[in-house]
């Protein structure tokens, strides 16, 4: 059994996960966890606030994954553009797709206070690529990483002062219809994912996402969009497990420090082959893990 999870943000003050073991009951009885981006914060990582307190490596959790009896399987995000060289992966001949969704939209996080910054990064990568002809979805998820590898490097002036943090706080509230934006990108999000496979004619049955933080199962013409939230206070995660015999979406609860699974959201019968599960890498990715993190599809 494959399960999927999304947005531990393992690393950031606002992740609900304190202790990896409190993550047993999520990754027990499953074969393989394939961790749908943003699984560990690397933003900001060379920052001064980061030099006494180093953000957790993901080689940790991958070792307390296996302790579980389980594989990790890690693709990259947004905020961990380094943590595999994966940035999607395809499961039953392609009928199942998984990728964390930061490259459905152009300028990465739409209401970030940064977003016409990773739009023109954005741009400036996908320019390199259109000069050479048609962007292969993989180099094209690729462009997505290296721009917010670059916007990290940009903005790793973190200060942890007392007006570092104060100035962390306004640039988190602006631009002030950040919440609206955050509402219209969890609307749009299902048919901009569809809308990206359609681009490089991709159809899956089944489309797993992240990045938006919003719990979701919608269906665009022929295509299941499922958004499996995060581990953030609100508005909660949820967790897919793929077997032979279908997809199960199941809430994830959070009780006194530890997670489990909740009720079943939806089931989806089909039969599945699980052998096929493929992470597509060319073998002149540039997108590497660090030292201890390094971990590969």
């Amino acid at each position: 059994m494959i399960r999927i999870l999304s947005d531990l943000h393992w690393g950031h003050k606002a992740s609900r996960v304190k202790e990896l073991d409190a993550l047993e009951s999520l990754v027990c009885g499953a074969d393989t966890v394939i961790f749908n981006g943003d699984t560990v914060e690397q933003k900001f990582e060379d920052s001064p606030a980061h030099l006494n307190h180093p953000l957790p490596p993901i080689g940790r959790l991958k070792d307390k994954i296996e302790s579980f009896n389980s594989r990790a399987l890690f693709l990259t995000g947004n905020h961990d553009p380094e943590v595999s060289n994966a940035h999607y992966c395809a499961i039953d001949n392609g009928s199942i797709i998984i990728t964390h969704g930061d490259a459905i939209f152009d300028a990465i996080a739409p209401w970030s206070a940064n977003a016409r910054m990773l739009k023109k990064l954005v741009e400036q990568g996908l320019g390199k690529y259109h000069a050479d002809g048609p962007t292969p979805f993989y180099d094209y998820l690729q462009v997505f990483k290296e721009a917010s590898i670059r916007e990290h490097a940009i903005l790793k002036d973190y200060d942890p002062s007392v007006w570092g943090k104060i100035e962390i706080f306004a640039r988190q509230a602006w631009p002030p219809n950040r919440p609206l934006k955050i509402l219209e990108c969890w609307k749009n999000a299902p048919k901009k994912a569809v809308d990206l496979m359609t681009q490089f004619g991709i159809s899956p049955e089944f489309l797993i996402i992240g990045h938006t933080h919003k719990p979701d199962i919608s269906v665009v013409g022929g295509t299941t969009v499922i958004n499996t939230g995060a581990f953030l206070p609100w508005p909660g995660a949820t967790a897919v497990d793929i077997d032979s015999n279908g997809i199960t979406v199941r809430k994830v609860l959070h009780r006194k420090g530890e997670f489990s699974l909740g009720e079943t959201v939806k089931r989806f019968k089909m039969e599945i082959d699980l052998q096929s599960l493929d992470a597509p890498v060319p073998e002149n990715g540039t997108i590497r893990s660090k030292a201890e993190s390094q971990v590969s599809a």
